[in-house]
């Protein structure tokens, strides 16, 4: 063995034979040797540590492995752990889900195929294998998985909150978090708890365990110990907080839910979401009211006196309207606006049916009638089909308001709504606010837009029907007569020139030929160089005639992301599809143009109304938005659109241009999927 003491020479000593007497070493000589060892140590400061060339040690702690920066977890440092198994799932993930535990911290275990373990929580396990990157973090790799024992979960944990949790700072670790229990989701062999803590929600999963009965959960306080286990998207970014606990013995309830909510005290719905004193964690609150609108299995919303409130409301059944019902649920705020979450209800009693409150435009979006069943008249400008439901677009005064009917209703039949008929919708008004309606100066948040809830095609009362004769029809009438003419006069040129046929032939080809350099070869709409040509040419009119027209700039949101995800050929299909839908949102007149990768330009030539330019906006937003088939799955695309009219965005072609692609950028800006309009800026006289 060695000696070694302050002031004492270092003494090596063979097995059996007696010590000698230590001699004593001098303090310049200590400091000599003191000063060696610290140079050897500056020398060579990376012996079997991470970064260098030397062989790789082998890792005997969890926290060395988790620790480890993704370049140096792929070099697959060999592992060798003793643990405890604290979550073993080999269902929810095809190849198996394994945490382990041992005194220095937790690790995921990856299994590349399934591992046909019997492991449960508490077994004392050997680990060996290699270090890998993971998708978020570090894990073993490779491993090799031998029970040697039973062991007990640790008894303390990382009290976590969710920021912590949703910052992946507690990636994999066993921990402790508490929070009320909102909702419980199965699957034949997990259960999931949605928890509400004071600061976010948390996701907490576990294996199905037969005969526990998870229902008693929902609105207990409790607290439960499992490892942090991120959800991740498509790019392997961390996108909420989850908890991967192994059974109900590692939760604790420390307030129980009542026996009965319905047996609450109920609050009116004027006091939900008001001040209170109180600052627990909000538990599930009991209010009364009438039935305005169910969707059945989605939305109920409900009114009491003045107050209206609308809710989720995933149970099953439907109720009359006008019926008095109790409903429980959690006090929540969404879209800026208050709702209940989770609720669930029971009809008290029957009563006649609400009577609808008549507003304006302008009242709606006031936000004083948000939740209200109210009654709004329009003009229809367009209507959608998407995602399973069907939505009405309607012009009332200079806004455009959707009106959504409720899945169901398009499988009884749908009437045929004529686009310009004056319809008078009777719904629930749903005002949607953004940040960038906030008033500063009163503190209050107005709405930047409103939508109509029907609860069915008999809430939609046409007003006054379109005549036949409209544009569209007329134009219509135009062509076909024009093509009648234009058939009979190639007859007879056909006819009366046969001498001419190669002549004709060549003069096809330069015609073709100039049609493919002025025309995109994708989408076969005229390229830059032709709307050029056509802007300059509507310019002209304009002014001789003291017309008016507007540009259109229609830029696809993202496009970047589906080509880099589903490829080139999906990418064409998305800018194929998208062109058609352009052209069928427009007249037959006006122009449609590609003149970039995903940017495409609407001439709107001689309007009688540049307010229809706005309208046609909205209508490429909404027509654009329907899911692109390419084969796999559907892809959902939006776009940004800019929109700047002739003379009050400029006179010549350029500073139209400019002026409608500043306008399109706004419209990214303020977050896609929507139309701006180029307002010029007034300069103080």
């Amino acid at each position: 063995m060695y000696l070694l003491n302050a002031g004492w020479r270092l003494v090596f000593v063979r097995r059996g034979q007696p010590a000698p007497a230590p001699e004593r070493i001098s303090a310049p000589r200590l400091r000599r040797i003191g000063i060696l060892l610290a140079l050897c140590l500056a020398m060579f400061p990376a012996i079997g540590q991470p970064g260098t060339d030397r062989p790789l040690r082998t890792l005997v702690h969890a926290r060395e492995v988790h620790n480890l920066s993704p370049e140096e977890a792929a070099r697959a440092w060999p592992v060798h752990l003793r643990a405890v198994v604290t979550y073993f799932d080999p269902v929810i993930n095809p190849i198996g889900d394994l945490f382990i535990k041992d005194a220095t911290g937790s690790i995921f275990v990856e299994f590349s195929h399934p591992p046909h373990l019997d492991l449960h929580a508490g077994d004392l396990v050997d680990v060996t294998g290699v270090s890998g990157p993971g998708e978020f973090a570090p894990v073993i790799n490779r491993p090799v998985v031998r029970a040697i024992g039973r062991s007990s979960l640790p008894k303390n944990a990382t009290k976590a909150t969710f920021g912590q949790l949703l910052s992946g700072s507690l990636d994999g670790q066993w921990v402790e978090t508490e929070g009320v229990v909102h909702a419980v989701h199965y699957t034949p062999a997990d259960v999931t708890l949605d928890m509400t803590s004071l600061d976010g929600s948390i996701r907490a999963m576990t294996r199905r365990e037969p005969g526990a009965n998870y229902e008693s959960l929902v609105d207990s306080l409790i607290r439960l110990h499992g490892n942090a286990c991120p959800l991740l998207n498509w790019k392997q970014q961390m996108v909420e907080a989850q908890i991967l606990f192994p059974s109900l013995r590692e939760v604790r309830v420390l307030k129980p839910a009542p026996r009965d909510p319905f047996a609450l005290p109920a609050v009116p719905l004027s006091q939900v979401m008001r001040f209170s004193p109180s600052i627990e964690i909000p538990h599930r609150v009991h209010v009364q009211g009438a039935v305005t609108l169910q969707w059945p299995g989605r939305s109920l919303c409900i009114q009491q006196d003045s107050n209206n409130l609308c809710m989720d409301a995933s149970q099953a059944g439907s109720v009359a309207e006008g019926s008095l019902i109790d409903a429980v649920g959690f006090s929540s705020i969404r879209d800026y606006k208050r709702t209940l979450e989770d609720a669930s209800f029971r009809v008290a009693a029957g009563g006649p049916s609400p009577r609808p409150t008549p507003v304006t435009t302008d009242e709606a979006l006031s936000g004083r009638f948000d939740a209200a069943l109210v009654q709004i008249d329009g003009q229809l400008v367009g209507r959608e089909h998407t995602l399973g439901e069907f939505q009405l677009m309607l012009r009332s005064g200079n806004v455009i308001i959707s009106a959504i009917l409720p899945s169901d209703a398009s499988s009884r039949g749908m009437p045929d709504w004529k686009e310009g008929s004056v319809l008078r919708l009777t719904g629930i008004c749903d005002a949607l606010a953004g940040p960038d309606t906030w008033n500063l100066s009163d503190g209050e948040l107005r709405p930047g837009s409103v939508r109509i809830l029907l609860r069915g095609v008999d809430d939609v009362r046409i007003l006054e029907r379109p005549s036949w004769w409209t544009p569209r029809h007329a134009l219509a009438i135009l062509v076909a007569t024009c093509l009648v003419s234009l058939a009979a006069f190639v007859w007879i040129v056909v006819l009366g020139h046969r001498v001419e046929q190669q002549t004709l032939a060549l003069r096809k080809s330069e015609e073709r030929l100039r049609h493919l350099s002025e025309h995109d070869v994708l989408t076969g709409l005229p390229n830059r160089l032709l709307l050029h040509d056509r802007l300059a040419e509507a310019l002209q009119r304009a002014e001789r005639s003291s017309g008016r027209l507007a540009i259109l700039m229609v830029d696809l949101d993202r496009f970047k992301e589906i080509n880099d995800v589903c490829g080139h050929q999906a990418g064409d299909k998305v800018l194929t599809t998208t062109a058609r839908r352009l052209l069928d949102s427009v007249r037959l007149t006006d122009t449609v143009a590609r003149i970039g990768g995903d940017e495409f330009v609407v001439l709107l030539g001689d309007l009688s109304d540049v307010s229809r330019a706005e309208s046609i906006a909205a209508k490429i937003v909404a027509a654009v938005s329907a899911p692109v088939d390419i084969g796999s799955s559907p892809v959902f695309v939006t776009v940004s659109v800019g929109v700047c009219t002739y003379p009050e965005g400029g006179r010549d072609a350029e500073t139209l241009m400019q002026n409608v692609d500043e306008a399109m950028y706004a419209a990214k800006t303020q977050g896609r999927n929507a139309f701006r309009v180029f307002m010029p800026v007034s300069l103080p006289t």
